[in-house]
């Protein structure tokens, strides 16, 4: 089946917790470790905290850092597992980050470090998809462990996770699905990043390579668990829309741990449909075709998500009309925005995408404007069998970061551009999408900052973390 374990992190937890920036002035920041309710995460079964180091060194000539003004400051105290090294935001700046810190902002694919690095944008909307602003593991002693390195692209492996994930609301939450250079894979979330650093040698449960299905497609599955289906878009080529089909395997066992997906996908014929676009088409390029992305819902209708660079984030629909059969797409929800650059013209732009903890919800997502600025947000409710707008903007000078909340929600936190204060761009707003249906738009909350700050650049600095 090609069972690897890519490392010694433990295989039975859901990602639940995340490291956050809370900010105040660069001589103050505060990282906390919040649970899924955006809460902070004071107790955590089976992790022992562990005292920082008394001073964070390895900056080449740029001296030795406190980690009392610098490090971790939470409730109960981790370190970072000896990743303390790495070179400071500028060799001329009295503001040093410790190398973990620096590594996340300078790799994870932002325009700019925190502050103003001559950029001038400090802005995150493109840059968390399902695995987070960043993907580290943490160990039984509190030790946070950095991401590797990918060779395909020199960024940390979470960028290219996020354009491999496939959504499916899998039982065991410990486990996902990616789709990466023509390949299904089932995996560990505390494993995946193997897959991309090893090109798809390692680093899974099991795989199945999908026939006929040409390079560039990344992500373009859903499976849902209800329904015991999985759907796979494909085509001719990753860059035209003509020639796409949606494949259809249907009767699939549940899918967990043991499911070798060779031998079950292997042995059912699928349907295949060729798609007549009419109305909203995918632009001929990378961005839109390859990663366009499709949500099987409870009642078997296809939701696809894609990015037409410089015109919108659309969202078109295919009504289940039988036990294998689809009516033509009808165009359903867009958000309309001003920048020309898909992921394939820079890797933090163009559409992301994320689904809830309990797998319910998908929300595909975009920036509006160049450099990161502005979001867009439309969410596909599984159970509901709708796609609603949950979240818009046109701002051009500020970022806006999506983040997990609860079980069923998203979180938009705000990023200001250029600062490293944390005043007036402020409230993180929570959205509830398990009230959404075909009419009503998840509910909207104002969520209250553990320590009382606002958000601003950097903030929230977030981490996905995995036990």
């Amino acid at each position: 089946m090609g069972r690897y374990i890519s490392s010694q992190q433990s295989t039975r937890s859901d990602v639940k917790y995340a490291l956050c920036n809370f900010g105040g002035d660069a001589a103050a920041v505060t990282y906390r470790l919040l649970n899924e309710e955006f809460l902070p995460a004071r107790n955590i079964p089976g992790v022992n905290p562990v005292p920082l180091p008394s001073a964070i060194s390895q900056y080449g000539t740029n001296g030795t850092v406190s980690p009392s003004g610098y490090g971790l400051a939470m409730d109960p105290v981790f370190t970072l597992g000896g990743a303390y090294h790495g070179y400071p935001h500028s060799a001329s700046n009295s503001i040093y980050y410790d190398g973990a810190i620096q590594q996340a902002f300078g790799y994870g694919g932002a325009h700019a470090a925190p502050g103003n690095n001559g950029n001038g944008w400090s802005n995150y909307t493109g840059r968390c998809g399902e695995f987070g602003h960043d993907h580290w593991n943490l160990d039984a002693k509190g030790a946070l462990l950095l991401p590797r390195r990918s060779p395909s692209y020199g960024v940390e492996t979470k960028t290219e996770l996020n354009d491999a994930f496939v959504n499916g609301d899998l039982s065991d939450r410990s486990l996902t699905l990616l789709l990466w250079n023509g390949a299904l894979y089932l995996a560990r979330r505390t494993e995946a990043e193997a897959i991309i650093v090893s090109n798809g040698t390692r680093g899974f449960i099991s795989k199945f390579v999908v026939p006929g299905l040409p390079g560039g497609f990344y992500g373009t599955a859903s499976y849902n668990r209800a329904r015991n289906e999985l759907v796979i878009l494909g085509g001719s080529y990753a860059t035209s829309s003509s020639g796409m089909w949606l494949r259809l395997y249907s009767n699939l066992p549940m899918l967990d741990a043991t499911s070798d997906l060779n031998a079950i996908l292997s042995a059912i014929t699928p349907t295949q449909i060729a798609i007549s676009w009419s109305g909203w088409t995918p632009a001929n390029n990378a961005e839109a075709v390859g990663g366009a992305t499709p949500v099987l819902t409870d009642n078997g209708d296809v939701f696809v998500g894609f990015f037409n660079a410089g015109s919108a984030l659309y969202v078109v629909r295919f009504p289940r009309t039988g036990d294998t059969t689809f009516d033509t797409p009808s165009n359903h929800v867009s958000y309309g925005v001003t920048t020309s650059y898909g992921r394939n013209n820079a890797r933090g732009s163009g559409m992301q995408v994320m689904q809830t903890r309990d797998g319910s919800t998908v929300a595909f997502y975009s920036q509006y404007y160049y450099y990161g600025a502005g979001l867009g947000v439309i969410t596909v409710n599984k159970h509901s069998n709708s796609a609603r707008v949950m979240y818009s903007d046109s701002q051009t000078s500020h970022g806006r970061s999506l983040l997990h909340w609860g079980e069923a929600g998203f979180a938009v936190a705000f990023n200001a551009s250029s600062s490293y204060s944390a005043h007036g761009y402020g409230a993180v707003y929570g959205y509830d999408c398990s009230v959404q249906t075909a009419t009503v738009s998840p509910t909207q909350f104002t969520l209250s900052i553990p320590n009382g700050h606002t958000t601003a650049a950097p903030c929230p600095f977030f981490v996905e973390v995995n036990l």
